[in-house]
């Protein structure tokens, strides 16, 4: 069950009562079926109905979510028809699922310890393997508007601008979080909201133009 429009409005509820144990900072692996039916507002036995354990309603729930973040992401990247303008939109995306106190597949990443991830018991592999595919697909889009703009060397493989991308990207979502830690604590430091703000801008341009050289 991979297409949204497959899960009834009540499935989706239930996966919103997921993602909202994650965002409280609930660990995936010490949740109860008894919690999840709690925050989404269902009796246990409700849940039941259309799950037939804690392992499925995660594993459907992150695939749910994934696909859904993922879909936004292209839609906001793709409103831009030069590969820097897209580069740029990807960084815009990332801070606003940072404000959202993230979503989907990057709270459990933040939640679980690496060695749990690799046993697969709430990951579904061939979600995974297909969301890999569509990346790497829109990726490509991307690389080749790149290329004919003279942005990316032609010489620079799909597998080489997938690495560099990522790369920087997770370098700006470390650096980013920090700063919007700091933004929540103003109060404390002698540092303007406006002045944090500034700063996050700061990083984009850098993210951006250290992205651009390492491309060309």
């Amino acid at each position: 069950m991979h297409n949204m429009e497959k899960y009834s409005e009540k499935q989706i509820q239930i996966f919103e009562g997921v993602m909202t144990l994650l965002k409280e900072g609930r660990k995936v692996h010490e949740m109860k079926v008894a919690d999840i039916a709690e925050s989404c507002g269902m009796g246990k036995s409700t849940v039941y109905e259309y799950f037939s354990s804690k392992e499925e309603i995660i594993r459907e729930a992150l695939g749910y979510h994934m696909k859904q973040n993922f879909m936004q992401l292209t839609e906001s990247v793709f409103k831009e028809t030069t590969f820097k303008g897209m580069a740029r939109n990807a960084l815009d995306y990332l801070e606003k699922s940072l404000e959202e106190r993230f979503t989907g597949i990057f709270l459990m990443l933040l939640t679980e310890k690496h060695e749990k991830m690799k046993t697969g018991s709430y990951m579904d592999e061939t979600m995974r393997l297909k969301m890999e595919s569509i990346v790497l697909y829109q990726i490509e889009r991307a690389m080749i508007r790149g290329k004919e703009e003279g942005q990316i060397a032609e010489e620079m493989t799909l597998e080489d601008v997938n690495m560099t991308t990522f790369g920087f990207f997770m370098a700006y979502i470390h650096e980013l979080l920090k700063l919007k830690l700091t933004e929540c604590r103003t109060e404390k430091l002698e540092m303007s909201e406006d002045e944090v703000k500034a700063q996050i801008n700061a990083l984009k341009d850098r993210t951006l133009k250290l992205l651009l050289k390492a491309l060309a």
